[in-house]
């Protein structure tokens, strides 16, 4: 998400309320926290330049233009005229399995040297928190080095990098083998007036008149999946222009159609490639063979610049993964990276729950789950088991027509665990089993286990790294 936090916390709680931030005594005069106004954009760049080194002018402008923008998304904290300390929430509504909810991407967090130690960023979470809250977001997200500070105010490691890398002549020798072992296997004969022949794919550099297609694309694998964003023609336009990566890739079958329509429906798959890393790979659902033809395109302009490896960002159970491995390649994962962790928390958990009531009842019918049924979740705080107290209760009423949540209980079949970890369960980072095989969970009765594995599977919460890359 490239999000960078620099900051240097108390550990004493945040005042409810923006104003005052420290202690009159402690803090300088005239220090307040408020929304940022474009006057503010080249103070808060100076800002940043200052503490993370970046981000570029070229980069910087592109947020401002990213749509639905405003100078309000900055919170910042002034003293007299000067910004001394920055958080920008950037709005994104997100796929949650069947359905979508709006979250907020906290991006930024910095906090000038000479006024670290004193609570600032705490503070600045809190009251972007309730901004993000006031605005609609149900999620707040973000990718930070400092996840203790995060963590005390309630957030969850949640997501993971994933990517594969590996000599890029391994991998054009293991798709040669590949194509030549599909070659040589017996193929079965079916005749029909619907039988398509066999189309050549062709790779080439995407036109910007063909951004249709990767709309048309990426809208058709949202589908199931969780933690990727909703991305609409406007914001394809933006993330073009933000000029983030060096190529844009399109697999396209025939030849070249002279009517606009059916150029944009030959185009079955894109790749936008930085340097040598293939930062996203989408192919039509069941082309398997389009994503491969692009991966072998970019290990081939590689090859041509004498680089020695290719990597490729892919959600855990892309077909690329186990390509690269049979190459020689490794696969790295991990919910850290270069010192940078995944975390997200739900601003308003009953929300959340309701916004999945449609997809929770899809999974009762899927699982055959008796009906009607209740399932207890109690959320429990504190840092050992004897002490930890109910934070909150929900109740999840399986009827024949739909799920009801409610708060309350407690309920005869209940599952216990740290309030911490209902995201990453809710978000499909974690699922119900493996929380209650590693003791992050405990089931009160059979069936509230039961219950709890089939409403709450591993979703495979993923984020595309394309979206935060910087340019």
């Amino acid at each position: 998400m490239a999000t960078r936090t620099a900051a240097s916390v108390a550990r004493r709680s945040p005042a409810h309320s923006p104003l005052p931030i420290v202690s009159p005594a402690a803090r300088p005069a005239g220090l307040r926290l408020a929304c940022a106004r474009t006057g503010d954009h080249g103070l808060i760049h100076g800002l940043l330049v200052s503490i993370f080194h970046g981000p570029s002018a070229s980069e910087f402008h592109a947020q401002l233009d990213e749509p639905g923008y405003v100078p309000a998304d900055r919170l910042i904290v002034k003293d007299s005229e000067q910004v001394v300390a920055h958080l920008r929430l950037a709005r994104q509504r997100i796929q949650l399995d069947a359905t979508s909810a709006p979250a907020a991407r906290f991006m930024d967090l910095a906090t000038a040297t000479a006024y670290r130690g004193r609570g600032l960023a705490t503070a600045m979470l809190t009251a972007g928190e309730r901004a993000a809250a006031e605005r609609g977001a149900l999620i707040g997200l973000t990718c930070t080095r400092a996840p203790e500070l995060f963590a005390r105010q309630g957030w969850s490691v949640c997501g993971r990098r994933m990517y594969s890398s590996a000599a890029p002549r391994a991998v054009l020798a293991e798709l040669g083998a590949t194509a030549a072992g599909l070659l040589a296997a017996p193929r079965p004969i079916v005749v029909g007036p619907l039988t398509p022949p066999d189309e050549p794919l062709v790779v080439r550099p995407l036109r910007r008149i063909e951004l249709p297609a990767l709309v048309r694309l990426y809208a058709q694998n949202l589908a199931g999946k969780s933690g990727w964003p909703l991305r609409d023609e406007a914001y394809w336009d933006w993330l073009l222009a933000r000029g983030a990566c060096d190529h844009i890739y399109v697999a396209a079958t025939g030849g070249e159609p002279t009517d606009l329509t059916q150029l944009i429906d030959s185009i079955v798959g894109y790749a936008f490639v930085r340097q040598c890393r293939l930062v996203e790979v989408v192919a039509a659902p069941g082309r398997d063979d389009v994503a491969r033809r692009l991966a072998a395109r970019v290990c081939a302009d590689a090859s041509e610049q004498d680089d020695w490896h290719v990597r490729c960002d892919a959600p855990p159970h892309d077909p690329l993964h186990q390509l690269f491995r049979r190459a020689g390649g490794k696969i790295a994962q991990g919910s850290e990276a270069d010192g940078e962790f995944f975390m997200a928390k739900l601003l308003d958990p009953l929300l959340v729950l309701r916004q999945l009531a449609l997809t929770l009842h899809a999974r009762a019918r899927a699982a055959a789950l008796p009906r009607p049924s209740e399932l207890g979740l109690e959320l429990r705080g504190g840092k050992s088991r004897k002490d930890r107290g109910v934070v909150e209760r929900f109740r999840l009423l399986l009827g024949r027509r739909g799920v009801r949540v409610e708060t309350g209980g407690p309920s005869r079949h209940t599952v216990i665990l740290k309030d911490a970890d209902l995201t990453p369960l809710v978000l499909g980072d974690c699922s119900a089993e493996e929380m209650l095989t590693r003791g992050r969970m405990r089931a009160l009765t059979p069936r509230a286990k039961l219950l709890a594995s089939a409403l709450f599977p591993s979703s495979r919460w993923w984020r595309p790294p394309l979206d935060d890359l910087l340019a």
